[in-house]
């Protein structure tokens, strides 16, 4: 269930995709966390204009 105040997702990273985000936070000096947000809304605006 998702609210306005708390959403939960859970996604299935393969191995690979695991350390390429470590990797990425590394290089770009931001948390592995904050990465995965960013990844999540740019997967989330393609999917919406795919919809358009």
């Amino acid at each position: 269930m998702a609210t306005d105040k708390f959403e939960h997702a859970t996604f299935y990273l393969t191995k690979k995709q695991v350390e390429d985000i470590k990797r990425l936070a590394r290089e770009k000096q931001i948390s592995r966390s904050a990465l995965v947000r960013m990844i999540i809304r740019e997967y989330i605006n393609r999917e919406e204009e795919k919809e358009k």
